[in-house]
């Protein structure tokens, strides 16, 4: 994600709730058209959450499914953003787990899916396919955010919807 214009600390931030909220919303599933087609995303066990402003993070919610807890969404509604997101990612067979961190969207804590060629060519090779599907994963979900983010109802209709998705934890 670090080719191109920087990714200002704000939308990473709300790329990283988009992501969360249509992943809660699509079951986890989104539509990346070719050549990626379907991907099963979903929030895995760790949110860290920053005060705006500061670059910090002030929250850090980790274990089975934190983004189900009273806790995350209530951090959201309370202001603040989140500065690091785990994400598990499903294509086919594959399944990966990565943290998004920060503005400019760092990949940390990569788990690729299990290599299964032999000889130390093949691996190598298999393991960067890997990761560059992984790779092109996230960029086609920013590209499908930052579609949605420059439409000119972002922030009467989906903005919305997000809001009220974050207060109606408060709700349950």
């Amino acid at each position: 994600m670090s080719e191109g214009r920087p990714i200002l600390p704000h939308q990473a931030a709300e790329f990283y709730t988009w992501l969360w909220w249509s992943s809660e919303r699509n079951e986890g599933v989104f539509d990346l058209g070719d050549p990626l087609g379907r991907v099963d995303v979903w929030v895995d066990e760790r949110l860290a959450f920053r005060t705006p402003g500061d670059s910090k993070v002030t929250a850090v919610l980790t274990g089975d499914n934190p983004s189900a807890t009273l806790e995350a969404r209530a951090a959201l509604a309370g202001g603040k953003v989140l500065e690091e997101l785990r994400l598990g990612i499903r294509r086919d067979d594959r399944e990966y787990a990565i943290t998004l961190k920060g503005a400019p969207m760092h990949f940390t804590r990569l788990k690729l899916p299990q290599v299964l060629l032999e000889g130390e060519d093949s691996v190598i090779y298999d393991r960067m396919h890997l990761y560059e599907e992984v790779e092109s994963v996230i960029g086609a979900l920013f590209r499908q955010f930052a579609g949605v983010r420059s439409e000119g109802d972002w922030e009467s209709t989906t903005l919305q919807h997000i809001r009220k998705w974050i207060l109606a934890a408060e709700d349950e």
